[in-house]
């Protein structure tokens, strides 16, 4: 769990954070105003400040907030004119947003306040829907609305063209003021404020909903607050009912709202919903007592907590936020409980853990033993945490015997006052933590980037003055007054004075801290001065040190003595039900037995005397979970047998992962992969989040060698011809095949060939073969002559047939044939016969074949580089669930989960099945994601629509495709490590827009949906959603908050201590790169925002000055500008898509640039030079036969990585497949060899040694 802030104002006022990860209170560097009282969400504080005015102070954001303003420019053709801005009075605006139904007036668009700062100027969007379109930007349609194009057509009679400008809130990292109610601020002073709402069912992301309370009575709600729009809009009364009196509000994540009345009773806020943030009515409360009177309430998720003005501590049983909005009685809850204590003030955090100021001694105190069952806890605990203060603090006039001096452990912050003297905090970073480790919020510079323009970011101390008025503060004076430039509290050389005390707290807010239960930060464990080293000198403890030293020269001697009893060998049985192939499953009796260093498998039938089938552990290449929900079931992959899919069943998820971690550990062990994989690994993700390691070095030391060859030898005696033999080899230059056999006595005409894969064309729907082959050596003994030639694309070339005929009928034989850069030379019985010169390249070359009246005896092949079988490989399990992996050449790896939390690979192994025996360096690690199911119905003259569809429709509860059946109470949990965290809820987030019931409309299934109905949609379809979430162990450790979608790393040199260049994709489709990331630090320190015009969907660079990244619109970019000293570049260029496909994943590397698009294609970038590196077109590779019957059910490409001399992909289906025949003369290859199908979902290949 990454670090997270408590927020807390001392007796001073002044405000003090205490990270999750950290053990002391650090002060928000003073700006001169004191506060009274806060309330916070994750980055974002609401204040209420000494002067009873309202300030938000925005924090720890990895991506600056930018906002991009459009506007849509409107012309019409005229007879006379041709296009003019003069549009029908039934037109849309000249200047309009994309619907047409408001006015966008470029010269009215202003930034809301001097928080804010353009980015540049307007610009034209030149691509639509991913295409390129001229410079202008128009694209052309018949009429208002209507289909756009990107082509003038001559029954175009609108264009339109999309303008557009950035703006960015600058204004980070220091306190803000909002705009008083009143010219006059004293009219009408604020006495509280609050702030949640950030998980409200179906609202945007980034809502967040702010309520406060002013001297008048009257309760405020704050309009358009967002994380795009931190200060919002405007305040809009909330009317209370008459009589009531609200002196304080609180307002829970899920958006449920309390307020406590001087009477002492409480108000509730009914219908809060993403239609209504602001609810529509109020239901009163009563009290705990007759005589106890409320004063202060905290809201969570599901608690409500109170104190009364006796300083008593109560709870409200029967809240439950998710459905709140809807219930009356859930927003309500049924009756007050007491708990033991006496609080002066309360705090709730999201996931309903509690803070509290003690009433008498002002400690803050956290409420353990908090879950979901128990949300009342068990006791308060102390938090022992101490404060840092400055000289220029009153408390630092205390007794200096109560201070304990940190000159050197503490960093140095600075007041945050003006202009003149904020340089030396801005060359610093305000960000929250990133990295696991004790962070100082006051001084923040190592954690964030140091902006272009440190103006721009300076703190702005009233913004809500001048609403609406376009201000740069470098250039406008009167944003700096004179009067906050003498608004220093303390000088220079006060500030160098800091100690640590216990300090009386007036406030604490929870409201953005999330503390896991389960592991508590280290802030309740008192810090006595000396402990630890008193506990050093114990003498218990140096007895213990004494008697292990002289332990272990006894054992070091005996430790190359062999064992008196062999212990290794051991057998493990139990029932399960067995599926050969894909029959169906029967009942049988597994057996694994160890020997010492080898191992079998043996399925026998259920009465345990006869055998099924029998084979050597040394066969399994791969043991994944394939479980279906209620069905525990494990995949073994064994590709040399028959079947070469074995999937067992068992009655519980226990005994699966006992099996599974029995398979893992064996099969580790003869295949040598235990312990920490190395750097060269690659890495690859299952659809079901599994992440699985092939270790290429122990293929390396494993393979035949001679001098400075690899070695791959066949026995082929006994095998009747034809024979076809996979060569896996690469046969680039170098590389020399050896055959030896006997020609029969009545031998004809015998072929050899060195065949390529086969060229296929879709026509018709159905693909037409065409063969190729590099070496066709065809003996003749009837010509007495033998024919050498090529097949390109089913056709013969020009046959060659000079030579005498060294072959003789009834003979052995020895062919060998060498490769050279330009030709086959050919050797019969070690003379030399010919050399042919290649007609395709010979890299080509996948297959030999042998056909004729002759016996084979032995294959030999030996390849300067490995011999690689995609069969042969050996996937091992680690710990974790990912949905996403990424590594590089030096061993850094980056995971990311199916919630876009980003994890660091530790360089441990195990976890997970494994447990603790064989694990290493491991850490907790959790994942959520979302089961969706589709409701469908269709419209009717007499009911409307219903769930009563046509026997051809779809069902009516289905998935996305309508093919299968789903409802939501078929949908079930994959196994007991998932829990639910939701209740099925409506996405009101689904592409294609929906409307305030959640429904999209057609006008038949299936077809294009859109949010509002039309006269001719007669079917609709909503979507629902339930979360989920997993916990598990690996060895991962969470990045930060920033949710990434894609991240690629490439380092910078050669050497294994580079600085290695990081690229990723925020949820938003930002693109960032990551700063100090090596091997001895792969986490790096911070973030670096690089501007792009357009959200990315996915980014690779390999090298590091090389990347590329695909838009969410399906276009390409390339990044210019790139250097060692400037790793952001300069600017992104775009790149058009190949006709008819919109990318959605790309891969690059120094031999080429590959995508794949959302049909399932893959596209090579042909002509990439160093002079031209963004190519000049696109070469397309459909997903031929092979590819296709790789695995059920595959349509197409998912998934492609492209490593330094290799290429790999993922079906779909989820087989691994890799790319031959790539060479500087076609860089797209020719064929596919095909891996096993282990339901992959990513793959990531960027290897050195092959």
């Amino acid at each position: 769990m990454p670090s997270s802030l408590l927020f807390g104002i001392n007796n001073e006022g002044r405000v003090h954070t205490l990270s999750t990860t950290g053990s002391m209170w650090r002060e928000i560097p003073y700006a001169g105003q004191e506060f009274k009282k806060l309330s916070a969400v994750p980055y974002f504080l609401w204040a209420l400040g000494g002067d009873h005015q309202i300030y938000v102070y925005v924090h720890g954001l990895d991506i600056p907030i930018r906002v991009r303003e459009e506007a849509y420019e409107n012309e019409r053709w005229l007879p006379i004119e041709g296009f003019s801005a003069r549009l029908l009075p039934t037109d849309r605006f000249h200047f309009s947003n994309a619907d047409g139904t408001v006015d966008r007036s470029i010269d009215k668009i202003r930034l809301p306040s001097m928080a804010w700062q353009w980015e540049g100027d307007w610009q034209l969007e030149l691509t639509l829907d991913g295409q390129p379109l001229d410079h202008q930007g128009w694209t052309y349609a018949v009429d208002f609305p209507a289909q756009y194009y990107s082509k003038k057509q001559w029954k175009s009679c609108v264009r339109r063209r999309l303008w557009m400008r950035s703006r960015r809130y600058s204004a980070m990292n220091s306190w803000c003021a909002i705009a008083p109610l009143h010219k006059d601020a004293t009219s009408e002073p604020f006495i509280d404020i609050s702030v949640g709402g950030q998980s409200v069912a179906g609202a945007e992301p980034g809502t967040m909903l702010v309520w406060a309370v002013t001297s008048h009575n009257r309760v405020m709600f704050r309009t358009g607050v967002s994380t795009k729009s931190p200060e919002g809009a405007r305040w809009n009364p909330i009317q209370v009912p008459l009589g009531s009196e609200i002196n304080q509000i609180s307002v829970g994540p899920t958006g449920l709202v309390w307020a406590a009345l001087l009477d002492g009773q409480a108000l509730v806020r009914i219908g809060v919903t993403r239609d209504c943030l602001s609810g529509d009515s109020w239901v009163k409360v009563r009290g705990p007592g007759d005589n106890l009177k409320i004063s202060q309430l905290s809201v969570g998720t599901c608690a409500v907590w109170a104190i009364t003005q006796d300083k008593l501590v109560w709870f409200r049983k029967g809240v439950k936020g998710e459905g709140a909005g809807m219930s009356e009685e859930l927003a309500a809850g049924c009756g007050w409980v007491e708990m033991v204590g006496r609080m002066a003030e309360i705090s709730v955090a999201a996931n309903d853990q509690v803070f509290a100021v003690g009433a008498d001694d002002r400690l803050v105190y956290y409420r353990s033993g908090v879950i979901n069952s128990d949300l009342t806890g068990k006791r308060w605990k102390a938090l022992h945490a101490p404060l840092q203060v400055s000289r220029a603090s009153s408390n630092a006039s205390l007794n200096r015997d109560k201070f304990h001096r940190s000159f050197n452990a503490l960093s140095r912050p600075s007041s945050m006052c003006e202009p003149s003297t904020i340089s030396e905090w801005e060359d610093q970073s305000h960000s929250a933590p990133t990295a696991p480790t004790s962070l100082p919020v006051g001084d923040l510079a190592k954690y964030e980037t140091q902006p272009k323009n440190p103006k721009a970011w300076s703190p702005v101390h009233s913004v809500g003055s001048i609403v609406g008025t376009e201000v740069h503060p470098e250039v406008d004076e009167s944003v700096w007054s004179d009067g906050s430039r003498e608004s220093c509290i303390f000088a220079e050389d006060e500030e160098l004075g800091w100690a640590e005390y216990e300090a009386p707290w007036s406030w604490v807010d929870a409201g953005a801290c999330t503390v896991d239960p389960n592991q508590l930060p280290n802030w309740f464990a008192e810090a006595v001065g000396g402990s630890n080293h008193t506990e050093l000198g114990e003498p218990w403890r140096l007895r213990i040190l004494q008697e292990l030293k002289l332990r272990t020269p006894v054992s070091e001697k005996y430790k190359s003595w062999q064992l008196a009893i062999d212990t290794t060998s051991w057998v493990h049985m139990g029932e399960a039900r067995v599926s050969w192939g894909g029959a169906p499953f029967v009942d049988c009796v597994l057996q694994l037995e160890w020997v010492q260093i080898t191992g079998t498998l043996t399925v026998l039938n259920p009465d345990g005397a006869s055998t099924m089938n029998l084979f050597s552990l040394n066969d399994i290449t791969c043991v994944q979970c394939c479980s279906e929900p209620g069905s525990p079931r494990l995949a073994v992959h064994v590709p040399r047998q028959s079947p070469s899919l074995l999937r067992f069943q068992f009655s519980s998820d226990a005994q699966l992962e006992e099996w599974q971690a029995h398979f893992t550990t064996t099969c580790g062990k003869i295949h040598q992969a235990q312990g920490k994989p190395s750097e060269e690994s690659v890495w690859a993700v299952t659809s079901l989040g599994d992440v699985f390691i092939w270790d290429p070095t122990q293929l390396e030391s494993n393979q035949l060698r001679e001098n400075d060859y690899y070695v791959q030898k066949f026995d082929l005696s006994g095998k009747e011809s034809p024979i076809k033999v996979a060569l896996h080899g690469s046969f680039n230059p170098g590389t020399t095949l050896t055959l030896t056999g006997c020609i029969a006595d009545d031998a004809d005409r015998l072929g050899i060939n060195l065949d390529a894969h086969s060229t296929y064309r879709l026509r018709h729907k159905a693909h037409s073969e065409y063969e190729n082959s590099c070496l066709h050596f065809n003996p003749r003994f009837a010509d007495d002559c033998i024919v050498r030639n090529s097949m390109i694309d089913g056709k013969w070339g020009k046959e060659e047939k000079d030579g005498e005929m060294p072959l003789k009928k009834g003979q052995e034989f020895t062919l060998r044939i060498e490769t050279t850069e330009d030709a086959f030379l050919i050797y019969v019985d070690d003379k030399l016969f010919t050399n042919y010169r290649h007609r395709l390249p010979p890299s080509s070359v996948s297959m030999l074949s042998i056909w004729g009246r002759l016996q084979p005896f032995k294959l030999v092949i030996k390849s300067p580089e490995i011999i690689l079988d995609p069969l042969n490989l050996y996937w091992r399990q680690v710990g974790g669930h990912l949905r996403r992996v990424e590594s590089c050449q030096v061993g850094v790896t980056w995971g990311i989960g199916y919630d876009h939390t980003a994890w660091v690979y530790t360089g441990g192994w195990g976890g997970g099945f494994l447990g603790a025996l064989d694990s290493h360096n491991v850490y907790p690690m959790t994942d959520s994601q979302d089961y969706r199911v589709y409701e469908n119905q269709r419209w009717n003259p007499v009911t409307g629509y219903t769930s009563a569809g046509l026997p051809t429709d779809r069902y009516m509860w289905s998935d996305a495709t309508g093919k299968q059946k789903r409802t939501r109470d078929q949908v079930k949990l994959l196994s007991v490590k998932w829990q639910w965290v939701s209740d099925w809820m409506i996405d009101f987030h689904v592409p294609g827009g929906v409307d305030r019931d959640g429904w999209q409309y057609a006008v038949d299934f299936p077809s294009t949906y859109h949010a509002h109905k039309n006269f001719t949609d007669y079917v609709r379809r909503r979507r629902w959603y339930r979360r989920c979430a997993v916990a598990t162990t690996g060895p991962w450790q969470e990045l930060g908050h920033t949710k990434l979608l894609d991240v690629s790393m490439e380092p910078v040199k050669d050497d294994l201590d580079s600085i290695i260049s990081v690229w990723a994709l925020a949820s938003g489709g930002q693109a960032m790169v990551r700063t100090g990331v090596t091997r001895s630090n792969p986490m790096g320190t911070g973030w670096e925002h690089v501007t792009a015009d357009q959200p990315l969907a996915s980014i690779s660079c390999s090298p590091y000055n090389l990347v590329w990244a695909t838009g969410k619109k399906g276009c390409a970019y390339w990044r210019i500008g790139i250097t060692e000293n400037k790793i952001e570049g300069d600017r992104w260029v775009c790149v058009e898509p190949p006709n008819g496909g919109q990318l959605k994943q790309i891969s690059v590397s120094s031999i080429g640039v590959w995508a794949v698009d959302h049909l399932g294609r893959i596209h090579v970038r042909r002509e990439v030079t160093t002079t031209f590196p963004e190519g000049t077109y696109w070469q397309t590779i459909t997903p031929d036969p092979l590819v296709l019957n790789a695995a059920p059910n595959t349509t197409g490409f998912k998934h492609v990585s492209v490593g330094r001399k290799e290429v790999w992909a993922a079906t779909n289906g989820g087989a691994i497949v890799r790319r031959t025949g790539i060479c500087p003369s076609n860089p797209a290859g020719s064929g596919w060899f095909i891996g096993i199908p282990v339901n992959i979902g990513v793959i990531v290949f960027k290897v050195n040694v092959i």
